[in-house]
């Protein structure tokens, strides 16, 4: 890849990799079979931009019976949208009754996409659904949401892998951005600060949480919060979550990540400075899956802060907590339990993240804000993310 490329007097660097590329042409692909599982789907691919993408999605999808045919529309020229959509070449080919899977480049104000939608649906179709590579929520002025996206990205212009310039530099194999919205010297991932917090019940996570999203900006996500909102608001997330849990069954994982995946959508269309995890993930398999949430919107998980408590310490906390609020879990048996579960469930996950380098283990016990000076502390020097300047 090379770092720095020239075009029509603009110096773009990297931002997005081939080989992540690829990684999220194949989820995409195989989120695709699945809701199309026994269907011969007619894909169209949006010329000019989305050619790459739609070949390799394509050869990636290896359905034999299926078709791809081409259409173009048009709304920009040179960086900036032109705000309105004409159509250049249209379908001739009949549609009705049959799976329509458009494939584009990005997806930005939504017009060109809502626009699609709307004529294709025109012609009968038993579906249609929108494949993009490229989302851009904060720069919506539709609300159009597509079906399936590869990567979720800040409102900033960028080329290669079939984006251009002008007509230029669609043949590169990575995606590059404009350097002078990279963040200069600063590493792209430094846009966003994402965390996990560990802490066994009674450790302060609470007080620590709330100091870091006044000091980094952070977005809070509890997933017992995230849950009860989806309830209240009867999404259909939400009521599939509430069937569980009105069983007493403990919630997939697949159906927490695409909670979070929602989640994450809305707070990458608010233009997130970064976001705090908090009881999520619990296992192995949903922080692999939390990463692959990150790393499709062109960031990743920073650090994984610790807080260190002495079970002794915590009882006594959590006792006194009890005393206090008149939490009827907060008696000893039951405090015993939790936390011989929450041991149990994250040990192999501390494991997991001291091999990446990303573990930040924080004595919890002493005064509040000393124990906050040693997370900013970590913080710096594991990402370089500095806390806000105080005036």
């Amino acid at each position: 890849m090379e770092e720095r490329i020239a075009i029509n007097g603009l110096t773009f660097v990297p931002y997005i990799t081939r080989d992540r590329i690829q990684a999220e042409v194949e989820r995409v692909a195989a989120e695709i079979k699945r809701d199309l599982e026994g269907r011969d789907p007619v894909f169209l691919c949006v010329l000019n931009g989305a050619f790459i993408f739609a070949a390799d999605l394509f050869r990636e999808l290896g359905i034999n019976e299926s078709k791809i045919n081409f259409v173009r529309y048009s709304s920009y020229s040179g960086t900036s949208s032109l705000g309105q959509v004409k159509e250049i070449m249209g379908l001739t080919e009949d549609l009705a009754g049959k799976d329509v899977v458009i494939i584009e480049d990005i997806v930005d104000t939504g017009l060109t996409a809502t626009k699609m939608v709307a004529d294709l649906r025109k012609r009968n179709p038993r579906s249609v659904r929108f494949a993009t590579l490229l989302h851009k929520p904060v720069s919506s002025t539709t609300g159009f949401q597509p079906d399936y996206v590869a990567f979720t990205i800040p409102p900033k212009f960028i080329i290669g892998y079939g984006l251009d310039l002008d007509g230029k530099a669609r043949n590169l194999k990575d995606i590059y951005i404009v350097e002078s919205e990279s963040g200069s010297a600063e590493n792209k991932d430094k846009e966003m600060l994402n965390l996990v917090l560990f802490g066994a019940p009674g450790c302060g996570k609470g007080t620590q949480s709330a100091k870091l999203i006044d000091e980094y900006g952070l977005h809070h996500i509890s997933t017992g919060e995230v849950l009860r909102a989806q309830i209240a608001q009867g999404t259909e997330l939400g009521k599939t979550a509430e069937a569980y849990i009105s069983k007493g069954q403990l919630i997939p994982d697949e159906l927490m990540i695409s909670i979070l995946d929602a989640e994450l959508d809305k707070l990458m269309a608010d233009g997130a400075e970064g976001v705090i995890f908090d009881g999520f993930p619990r296992t192995i398999p949903q922080a692999e899956a939390l990463e692959g949430l990150l790393e499709k919107r062109g960031t990743k998980l920073h650090a994984v802060i610790g807080l260190d408590v002495p079970e002794e310490e915590l009882i006594v906390r959590l006792i006194n907590r009890g005393k206090e609020t008149g939490r009827a879990d907060d008696n000893l048996e039951t405090i015993k339990n939790r936390l011989d579960v929450y041991h149990n469930q994250t040990s192999p996950l501390k494991d997991h993240y001291k091999k990446q380098g990303k573990y930040l283990p924080i004595k919890g016990t002493g005064v509040v804000d000393e124990i906050f000076n040693d997370i900013a502390q970590g913080i710096e020097h594991h990402t370089g993310h500095k806390r806000r300047t105080r005036k």
